[in-house]
């Protein structure tokens, strides 16, 4: 028995590497057609007539035919990576999203329970939702009752600037070529269809991604999972990987050796990879020579305004009074009262080795932030430094005597787990529409889907689908 449902969850929206998918042609190289559905008004979007030079081998000459341009380039590179035997429709247009709003895309309806058509398998599982675009290609045939329907819908920012040659020569501009990369791979199915907040499944069955979402914490597949299982899962930082066969002999190809990671080794209580943001200041994990090990002390510092809101005994904004018990070790400090960078510079001048910065209450649900400088106390921090949720921070706390790691495994790729299989991002707390569905940030060489588009991704889509 065959399963359509429309509009399968909500679009996926996405950050700030989003994108752009949109014309009215198709691309045809290799084994599949991408046709593309313009529904743009006039003048804008695809058919704005705003005139434009030719740039990084785009020779249209006006905004919208760039944008085609330039679509129609990333269609092409997929069409000649894609094999199958049925046409993939994309609907697309351009529209003023709004501040910071960049794009969404997402399938137009899931399937399961297909047969196949002649030599074309069908569904793996029963009971599996699978995008349209996997769906027509196991099936060998199109699958939805709706001719031409489209099978994945996407708009973009009009305002948003975009580099829009293809030479991948995109400087300090998001390249729209690598952002519609990417956007293609959500629409062929590399997205669970999954409420991380909650752990439920769409419509009450599991998805062919969810399939391949371990958890090595517990040792099953978020199909295996109860529904409070998955929503634990879903914030497990650093422990869930993609298990399929081929990604994982693949890895090595990409993800160098050495990840960088931060764990707290004792007590076995609260032992662990912990999730971590990095410092715009001091040494980087990765330029470490040796990783950093050790007794993990809480700081004591003076409360300078004498127990005011502003300041407290563990925030480190002022020399610390325990310097003895922090030297050679990594000093623990709590956010808030003072700079990033300030908290980094009272740990050096006490000696610690590191220091670790959890977040204050104000930020109790916030994931470990990325730390920026203050121009003035970032030469004098000369020890790495990284983030914590208050959660881990506090756990630490109340564990005294707990020691920790902070630098390169060298015998992890930066970007998988220590059997080489791949890690997804889930982030605590979750972020919708992008926890699961992506890689995890700390892979290195950066991979195409990541929940972020790096400046150093190039177009060699082989490479990069992993």
């Amino acid at each position: 028995m065959r399963k359509n449902l429309l509009n399968a969850k909500h679009s996926l929206v996405l950050f700030a590497m989003m994108v752009i998918l949109a014309c009215s042609s198709s691309a045809f190289a290799g084994g599949v057609t991408i046709v593309i559905i313009n529904v743009d008004g006039p003048n804008e979007g695809f058919n704005d007539p705003t005139p434009a030079a030719p740039v990084g081998g785009n020779p249209a000459t006006t905004k919208g035919a760039q944008r085609l341009f330039a679509f129609q380039h990333a269609a092409n590179i997929w069409g000649s990576t894609l094999d199958s035997p049925v046409t993939i429709r994309i609907q697309a247009a351009f529209n003023p999203l709004g501040a910071n709003v960049l794009g969404s895309a997402g399938p137009t309806y899931l399937v399961s329970d297909f047969a196949g058509v002649g030599l074309y398998p069908g569904s793996e599982f029963p009971e599996t939702w699978y995008f349209g675009t996997l769906a027509d290609k196991r099936a060998g045939t199109e699958l939805h009752p709706t001719p031409n329907f489209p099978d994945i819908n996407c708009q973009f920012s009009s305002d948003f600037n975009f580099y829009l040659g293809v030479d991948n020569n995109h400087g300090p501009l998001n390249d729209l070529v690598a952002v519609l990369l990417h956007e293609f791979g959500h629409g062929l199915n590399f997205a669970n269809q999954v409420n991380e907040l909650n752990g439920a499944n769409f419509a009450g069955q599991t998805d062919i991604y969810a399939r391949h979402t371990l958890d090595n914490s517990t040792g099953l597949t978020w199909d295996q999972m109860t529904q409070a299982e998955r929503a634990i899962s879903a914030k497990n930082f650093g422990n869930v990987v993609w298990n399929g066969s081929q990604v994982t002999a693949d890895a090595p190809l990409v993800l160098v050796l050495g990840s960088p990671e931060v764990r707290v080794l004792t007590p076995p209580a609260i032992a662990g990879t912990k999730q971590f943001g990095t410092a715009a200041f001091g040494p980087t994990i990765s330029s470490l020579v040796s990783p950093i090990t050790g007794e993990i002390v809480p700081a004591v510092d003076v409360d300078e305004d004498g127990g005011a809101a502003a300041f407290t005994t563990t925030d480190g904004c002022s020399p610390f009074t325990n310097f003895a018990a922090v030297a050679g070790k990594i000093a623990l400090v709590e956010r808030g009262g003072c700079g990033f960078a300030v908290k980094g510079r009272r740990a050096t001048e006490a000696g610690a080795a590191a220091v670790i910065i959890y977040n204050q209450l104000a930020n109790v649900n916030a994931a470990p932030p990325g730390m920026a400088g203050d121009g003035i106390n970032d030469a004098f921090v000369l020890i790495p430094a990284v983030s914590f949720t208050r959660a881990d921070g506090l756990a630490i706390v109340g564990q005294p005597g707990a020691t920790g790691f902070i630098g390169k495994d060298p015998t992890i790729r930066a970007g998988a787990d220590a059997v080489g299989r791949v890690r997804l991002y889930m982030p605590n707390p979750v972020v919708s529409g992008s926890s699961g569905s992506h890689y995890d940030t700390i892979a290195f060489r950066n991979l195409l889907m990541e929940p972020a588009i790096n400046p150093d991704l190039t177009h060699n889509l082989k490479l990069r689908m992993i």
